[in-house]
């Protein structure tokens, strides 16, 4: 019984510091902004405000925890945004491609000195076919729109974290 007992504990005294030693994160996501110049989303604060929630997810899901008093802050800018029109006609067949594209800008700061900035862009696509021509005028798809915002947060948050 001492045996089992002396091995217990010593896996306990293993474990221990390793657990007291490994404190979580905090970081607060200060600014969402909509820098996109052009379109229909220019300006968009809903836009800003879906970008905000789907980061803070994203960095939940990394083991960040959400402070507002955390010294770490991520702002981040929506650069770009639009869409990307591929058409194909051959006789009455039609192969229409549109990507919607975005850029986001995640800006790093701990207690306001700048320690990383990171540029990033992602796409979503939606490919149809058909034998009619049919034009949708250019408009956001919603869930291509909200794959490539989902897409891109995810790369903005693994990229301003990673270590070279």
């Amino acid at each position: 019984m001492n045996k089992v007992f002396l091995f217990v504990m010593s896996a306990l005294l293993c474990v221990s510091p390793h657990n007291n030693s490994q404190q979580t994160q905090e970081i607060w996501v200060d600014a969402v902004t909509n820098k996109i110049q052009i379109g229909s989303l220019a300006g968009n604060r809903n836009l800003e405000f879906g970008v905000r929630n789907i980061v803070e997810e994203f960095l939940q899901e990394k083991d960040y925890d959400l402070n507002p008093n955390a010294k770490n802050k991520l702002s981040v800018e929506l650069v770009y945004l639009d869409v990307l029109k591929t058409k194909s006609n051959i006789s009455v067949f039609h192969k229409n491609e549109e990507s919607v594209v975005i850029r986001l800008k995640g800006i790093l700061k701990n207690d306001n000195k700048k320690i990383k900035e990171v540029i990033v862009e992602e796409e979503s696509s939606e490919i149809s076919m058909s034998t009619l021509i049919v034009d949708n005028g250019g408009k956001f798809n919603q869930t291509s729109l909200s794959n490539a915002i989902k897409k891109a947060s995810d790369k903005l948050v693994t990229k301003i974290f990673e270590t070279k």
